[in-house]
């Protein structure tokens, strides 16, 4: 079987980024994605990835790919299910029975992230999530709500879903949080969001109202329609952590993502390092990249020291 001297699990941002550097230095790496990553979805631009100027992320992730390729990665498609072994044998195991070895791995795997519940499925927000002006991440996309008349749809903790609509109070005076899950709030966070004129309101939405990518209204049970400009989206975001738990990774405090040592992104696991939205940090793809970037450094940094401990 053939032995890479990296794999990296996760074809995003960082471990496309992680892949370049590496390859760049003359390392056989091997990325494995599934091609489920939510920015190969997201068709709104992007305004704030350096050298990378409003473009898509399909647009992003296919420049990237290009990009690490022309250096002389290797990218395939597959659905990592099973990872074991140690610094300088690592086994990775696909859906389909595929088997990779390597003496490196890198953990880019990012999130997975929830939807609001419309009628019990979360299915009818793919139509609208990243693709127009609905929108998750406020690191990334509240400046698209600069002025707009917005709804934060709370999906899951109604102190969750205050805290980001409080937060998006400073791009416009024009908000108000429905309540979908939790609806009970704290009286000191509810008078903080009458103090900013932030309405709150509770139900749960039975349809949405759109024109193409763009949505335009919710429909409650109750027979309400709100109707708005924006929507920001307030739900729980959970690492992919099913390998980096296989191969004894630490989770960080919240137990849902995966505690790097350092910034280096090494782990607890000699030979084992993460990246990207894996990492308790942000959704941004520049930082995603630049983790990728950081950990791919370190790696070949170990590889090199590997080389001349045996010369």
């Amino acid at each position: 079987m053939e032995q890479y001297e990296t794999m990296i699990v996760g074809g995003g941002p960082a471990g496309l980024s992680a892949a370049l550097h590496l390859a760049w230095h003359n390392r056989k790496v091997l990325v494995i994605d599934r091609k489920t990553g939510p920015l190969l979805f997201t068709l709104e631009k992007l305004y704030n990835v350096p050298g990378l100027p409003e473009m898509s992320g399909p647009q992003i992730i296919k420049l990237l790919s290009q990009q690490a390729k022309a250096r002389g990665a290797e990218i395939t498609i597959g659905n990592v299910v099973e990872a074991s072994g140690s610094i300088g044998n690592f086994t990775l195991k696909g859906e389909k029975g595929e088997e990779w070895r390597a003496q490196t791995l890198l953990l880019a795997t990012g999130v997975a992230r929830y939807h609001p519940l419309v009628n019990g499925d979360f299915v009818p927000c793919f139509k609208y999530a990243g693709k127009g002006n609905l929108f998750y991440c406020p690191d990334c996309e509240a400046p698209e709500i600069v002025g707009k008349d917005t709804i934060v749809i709370g999906a899951a903790s109604s102190s969750g879903a205050s805290g980001l609509a409080l937060g998006l109070s400073r791009y416009t005076s024009k908000l108000r949080v429905l309540l979908t899950q939790d609806k009970e709030l704290d009286p000191q966070r509810k008078e903080k969001l009458v103090s900013k004129g932030i309405t709150v309101l509770t139900g749960e939405i039975e349809d949405l109202v759109g024109e193409g990518r763009h949505l335009k209204a919710l429909e409650l049970k109750d027979g309400t329609t709100l109707e708005a400009e924006a929507f920001f989206v307030s739900s729980r975001v959970f690492g992919r952590t099913d390998l980096a738990q296989q191969l004894g990774v630490e989770l960080a405090v919240t137990e849902v993502h995966a505690q790097p040592k350092s910034q280096r992104g090494d782990t607890n696991v000699p030979g084992v390092w993460i990246a990207g939205d894996l990492r308790p940090m942000t959704q941004q793809v520049a930082v995603a990249m630049g983790t990728g970037n950081i950990a791919a450094i370190m790696i070949d940094q170990h590889l090199r020291k590997e080389e001349i401990s045996k010369n």
